[in-house]
């Protein structure tokens, strides 16, 4: 019965490690993308793209000349493919020339 009951925690901590991956979503000036994908995406394909990954942290590395509206996005689509998320970090990115911003 113990060497059940061991296994039975092994097998539990093995699914809890594997469900605790962490992903990095890119905030460019007009698009994302993300660490597991090639390309740009836009917010639909990046909520999409969300619910197809297991994760439970969230590195959004925000270039400098990405919006507040994109941004925002960002953590709108995080909160509607995985409302079970942990722990958002966020990193800065990109120069801070006016001149290299397109939006802005």
């Amino acid at each position: 019965m113990r060497y059940l009951f061991t296994l039975l925690i092994i097998i539990l901590s093995i699914g809890n490690v594997t469900a605790s991956e962490a992903i990095t979503i890119f905030v460019k000036e007009t698009s994302y993308s993300t660490s597991n994908a090639e390309g740009e995406l836009t917010i639909d394909e990046l909520e999409a793209r969300l619910k197809s990954f297991k994760f439970s942290n969230v590195t959004l590395n925000i270039d400098y000349c990405a919006g507040p509206e994109i941004i925002v996005n960002a953590y709108v689509a995080i909160a509607n493919s995985k409302p079970e998320v942990k722990d958002i970090r966020l990193q800065l990115s990109g120069g801070h020339k006016v001149s290299q911003c397109k939006n802005i």
